[in-house]
């Protein structure tokens, strides 16, 4: 053999390599934006942790009255498709079947995308008022009768979650359609920060086990579960870098506090 076609079969054979190479530096690329994404997400959302689990209750045109009400279940898990957001579902849902709510580019902005019984969709964005009341507003035109702007808040120590749908007058005004309003499904159950058990994932209350390599450990909702299943070793560092992070603000929050009394 020449040294010509020697040197052509031997850049033949390299360069499949080179193409796996690459292509496999491309997937990791990947994988660590989506992780990045994942993690940003995650912690925009953090504050709207409780909003996960089960709840049911009852919608109303007009509050204290029965007339034209209605009764809702509402689903609310995390969903990692991408990036991070909470999705729920609600398959009796008077205006809307499901949804999922995500931070924005903007920093303290969140968008809502909701879907009607019909199969359309309407869009919300907003920012935080009031502590963690979200109030979002429609950021097109919505029909005579459609809520332009929805209201999602958490009270009685967060069993209680109130969903207010208003249409915009023609002033620029909004006016109260109707309210859901729902309690948690097994109320007065802990929740994380208070002794419950912790997600690895968010943060949230643990109360599903997965395993992996012989050890248990709690996730929130299905959500987190699919996350972890699919890459246990990555949530798992992502987890112990979490805790890591967070005693390091911890012990600067308490050398801060230190250096502030000794003054």
């Amino acid at each position: 053999m020449t040294r010509r076609p020697r040197a052509l079969l031997l850049a033949c054979l390299a360069l499949p390599l080179a193409l796996g190479a690459a292509a496999t530096t491309l997937v990791r690329a990947d994988d660590d934006d989506a992780a990045a994404r994942r993690k940003a997400g995650k912690a925009a959302l953090a504050g709207f942790g409780d909003w996960v689990g089960d709840w049911k209750g009852i919608g109303m045109p007009k509050r204290g009255s029965a007339k034209g009400a209605w009764r809702e279940l509402v689903a609310w898990a995390w969903a990692f498709d991408g990036g991070a957001a909470l999705r729920f579902t609600s398959p009796d849902g008077k205006y809307y079947v499901e949804g999922r709510v995500e931070a924005t580019e903007t920093d303290g902005s969140f968008r809502l995308v909701a879907k009607r019984p019909d199969g359309s969709e309407e869009t919300f964005e907003g920012t935080l008022a009031e502590g963690k009341k979200l109030v979002l507003d429609a950021t097109g035109e919505v029909g005579d009768g459609r809520p332009a702007r929805v209201t999602i808040d958490l009270v009685a120590k967060g069993d209680r979650m109130l969903m207010l749908y208003e249409s915009k007058r023609a002033t620029g005004t909004f006016k109260r359609i109707a309210e859901l309003g729902l309690t948690r499904k097994g109320s007065g159950f802990g929740k994380a920060g208070s002794g419950g058990p912790e997600c690895i994932i968010t943060g949230g209350l643990g109360t599903i086990s997965v395993t992996h390599d012989g050890k248990t450990y709690l996730v929130c909702c299905s959500g987190c579960k699919d996350l972890f299943e699919a890459d246990p070793e990555g949530e798992l560092a992502a987890y112990r870098e979490r805790k890591q992070e967070e005693a390091a603000e911890k012990k600067a929050a308490l050398e801060k506090e230190k250096m502030g009394g000794g003054e």
